[in-house]
């Protein structure tokens, strides 16, 4: 883009010398045609004058000899004051065509020449605004390149922080995982519990009721109220011997109470 404001500025300078010597050219034809003007004009006044005398000599013979000889010397003078006059004119009008064509050839190399510098200084100024645009473009690609390495940076901090979070949901999901399990096994051991107290069917074995003599349920108890009974029914623990097998731990977590709680019911169960 720039080489080729550079060029149009240098093609513009040389148009305007061709443009400036074009007219040193005419200014100069037309001295050089005011000359030749004069020279044709001189040469029609002097056949002018040769016409005249020739006419007064084809009437001499109808005039007196002094008063031809006197017409002649009056057309000599009065063709050599035209032509003095002419002559006056011409090198008048060639003197200031001259010192036009002079003033013309200074001015047009004054101005050539503030041209030149002209032109010079704005080539200076093309160069200097290209040589800032390269800067900048440097500048701006260094700010781009720094601006991208912080990107990189902030998305590997990303990259890390989303490992350790996962790796803390997995961590989480595995001791929620162990404690179902934890959880599931109590259950088993529950129900496992609960069954032994019910006897096969097809035995001879009578079958076990379920107590719910005011002895062997929980409402026995000093403590236990009907809420805290329906949480440790939901445990599995229902009557008197499941609260003494059930432990103080299971009691507790089932209850929501601390494990010396549990043991006091515990030790009211065994009485």
């Amino acid at each position: 883009m720039f080489d080729a404001q550079r060029t149009a500025v240098k093609q513009s300078q040389q148009l305007l010398k061709q443009g400036m010597a074009t007219q040193r050219n005419v200014d100069t034809m037309a001295l050089t045609g005011l000359k030749g003007q004069a020279s044709l004009q001189r040469q029609q006044l002097e056949l002018a004058q040769a016409a005249t005398h020739g006419y007064v000599n084809a009437t001499a013979a109808v005039l007196p000899s002094d008063d031809a000889s006197e017409v002649h010397r009056t057309i000599d003078e009065t063709f050599d004051q035209l032509k003095t006059t002419y002559a006056e004119f011409y090198d008048v009008l060639e003197r200031e065509l001259e010192r036009d064509v002079d003033s013309a050839n200074e001015l047009s190399e004054e101005f050539a020449d503030a041209l030149d510098e002209q032109t010079d200084q704005l080539l200076e100024i093309t160069q200097s605004v290209e040589d800032r645009t390269v800067q900048n473009v440097d500048e701006l690609s260094g700010q781009l390149r720094e601006q991208l390495e912080r990107t990189q940076e902030l998305q590997d901090q990303l990259e890390d922080l989303l490992e350790n979070q996962t790796s803390d949901v997995e961590e989480l999901l595995e001791r929620q995982a162990e404690q179902i399990e934890r959880f599931q096994q109590q259950l088993e051991e529950q129900t496992e519990a609960v069954t032994q107290e019910i006897p096969v069917q097809g035995t001879d074995e009578p079958h076990t009721k379920i107590e719910t003599d005011p002895e062997h349920t929980l409402e026995s108890v000093e403590g236990i109220d009907e809420e805290v009974r329906e949480q440790l029914s939901e445990a599995g623990i229902a009557t008197i011997a499941d609260l003494t097998r059930a432990g103080p731990e299971a009691v507790a977590e089932a209850a929501d109470i601390p494990e010396s709680q549990a043991e006091e019911w515990i030790d009211q169960a065994e009485a």
